[in-house]
């Protein structure tokens, strides 16, 4: 345990993101309650994945 993570944001935003963008494309094919799904799963994606890149940046 004496190993902490140093980019948890990043390994939580990066899945997030990536099954947001599958789900994004099977909604443009015509599944409306997919693209509903993609939004909720996208947007906390970009937004922890830019928190932690941002905090990333301001370590280095």
């Amino acid at each position: 345990m004496a190993k902490t993570a140093k980019t948890p944001f990043i390994f939580v935003g990066a899945p997030l993101l990536a099954v947001g963008a599958a789900f994004a494309a099977v909604a443009a094919s015509g599944q409306p309650a997919f693209g509903y799904t993609a939004a909720g799963l996208l947007v906390p994606g970009i937004v922890l994945l830019a928190t932690g890149l941002w905090s990333r940046r301001r370590r280095a």
